[in-house]
């Protein structure tokens, strides 16, 4: 390039400092080696920082490889360790197995026959114990049938027998059959019901069974006895005492209108006939009360094995006398007189008691108190026992209800009632009692009531017909009340 002041071309070897420019120019090659030999000099010292780096990084993994392999040497060392101990353990355990497989071998010839020893004693006392259970369920079933029948007598409960009839009576009262009601004043059939259901309740405390219809016996503010439908009984709580108008069903609500169980009544106020016109849902209730206790009866009766004839029969579950006489009195009579107290199978044979240990246990005729809801021997509310309440098949209560509508609705009315007073008591009465027919020749009822006597009269004081067929009296026909001297 031509310099700037002479403008003069350069030229190297004859003009080389002419002026500035051609001294800056001389000067570009050293400075351009100068700048090659400082790159070169920091290319050097980033290659020794990055040598000196991996030095350092290097002698940093060599420690840490230090590290581990120290930390793998005590590791293997502790495992050596342990597997020394393992060996010993195992060695000490199969010494002791050693030394148990010698007991055993030298004790298992005698095992066979320890074992059938106490199987045996098992045996033995198993048998011991049952025979003890079944001795205390019969100790307590005769118990429960001693104290029904007690019960009963103490009660008044009787059987009375003349001719071919018989009739039935509880504390000094006749228990009428049901399809005679319609002829029975309502304060004699409501105490005659009530002795009926109370001694009912106290039989099946002492039985320990729960009857099917619920009783409620008179108490504090429920002045009489009533009697739940099956499907309310036991599922209720308290309930008020139903008024005089039956027909009205009570309801409790909180809000909201609630169905309360209606107790049926086993009680009357009026003649069964006036019921029967006068309040018609009353009479419904009285006659479903009736038919209830009556199957509360015959259901007691198949629960303790007590025969009363064809569960299918109206007749049969209807006459309530005969069933509860049966049931409390009557069948343990006959039992006692065919059977023992205990079965064969249960008594002690010759006094040893290992013959008394491995004696057969069989299990004993049914008989009253045996089955019962308060004990787990011949639980009423085991397998074996809902077979045996399935097998009842009794009428149901509302179908027995129906066929004692049907059959006072075909019985005649009820007679009018006449009082007499004074001297007539004297002509046709004795001592204030129920007398049959006219004169001397009359007989007595006993009725238990003091204040209430009838006479139907069959015949005449003056003698009937000389043919002997009976003409009514003059004035003296039908049912008479009589006044109490």
């Amino acid at each position: 390039m031509d310099c700037s002041i002479c403008h003069r071309p350069h030229e190297a070897k004859k003009l080389p400092f002419l002026c500035a420019v051609d001294a800056r120019n001389r000067l570009y090659e050293g400075r351009v080696e100068i700048a090659q030999a400082l790159i070169q000099c920091e290319e050097a010292e980033r290659q020794a920082g990055q040598v000196a780096d991996a030095h350092v990084a290097s002698m940093c993994e060599e420690q840490a490889a230090r590290d581990r392999t120290s930390q793998i040497i005590a590791q293997a060392d502790r495992l050596r360790a342990g597997i020394e101990s393992a060996r010993k353990d195992i060695d000490v355990k199969k010494e002791a197995i050693a030394r148990k497989k010698s007991d055993l071998t030298s004790v298992s010839s005698g095992s066979s026959a320890r074992r059938s020893r106490q199987l045996e004693e098992m045996e033995r006392s198993s048998q011991r114990i049952k025979f003890m259970w079944n001795r205390s369920a019969e100790t307590m079933a005769a118990t429960r049938a001693f104290l029904c029948e007690e019960a009963a007598r103490l009660y008044g409960l009787r059987q009375i027998k003349k001719g071919n009839t018989k009739r039935y009576e509880i504390g000094g009262v006749e228990v009428f059959e049901l399809h005679a009601m319609n002829s029975v004043p309502p304060e004699l059939l409501s105490t005659s019901l009530a002795h009926v259901a109370h001694i009912l309740v106290l039989a099946s405390t002492y039985l320990g069974i729960r009857l099917p219809a619920e009783i409620t016996l008179p108490h504090r503010d429920y002045p009489r006895p009533t009697l739940f439908s099956l499907v309310s009984s036991y599922r209720h709580g308290d309930i008020p005492f139903p008024s005089e108008s039956t027909s009205q069903q009570p309801n409790v609500g909180d809000g909201h209108t609630r169905h309360v169980p209606k107790p049926r009544p086993l009680f009357i106020d009026k003649p069964l006939s006036t019921l029967a016109k006068e309040d018609p849902p009353g009479y419904g209730l009285f006659l479903e009360a009736v038919a209830h206790l009556a199957y509360d009866i015959a259901w007691a009766c198949c629960s303790q094995g007590v025969s009363f004839g064809d569960k299918d029969s109206y007749e049969d579950i209807s006459n309530m006398g005969q069933n509860l006489w049966r049931l409390l009195i009557g069948d343990q009579i006959h039992r006692r007189s065919v059977e023992p107290t205990f079965p064969a199978s249960l008594n002690p044979s010759g006094g040893n008691p290992r013959d008394e240990e491995n004696a057969e246990m069989v299990k004993p005729k049914t008989m009253i108190g045996r089955w019962s809801h308060g004990t787990m021997h011949s639980f009423l509310g085991g397998p074996e026992g809902v077979v045996l309440t399935r097998n009842f098949k009794i009428i149901h209560p509302l179908k027995l209800a129906d066929q004692l509508k049907r059959r006072l609705s075909s019985e005649p009315p009820m007679l009018e009632w006449e009082k007499i007073e004074g001297h007539e008591i004297d002509d046709d009465f004795e001592d204030g009692v129920l007398v049959r027919g006219h004169g001397r020749n009359r007989s007595r009822i006993e009725t238990g009531a003091e204040s209430i006597m009838t006479v139907r009269t069959v015949g005449t004081s003056a003698g009937g017909s000389d043919d002997g067929n009976p003409t009514r009296g003059v004035g003296n026909s039908g049912w008479t009340r009589v006044k109490n001297r």
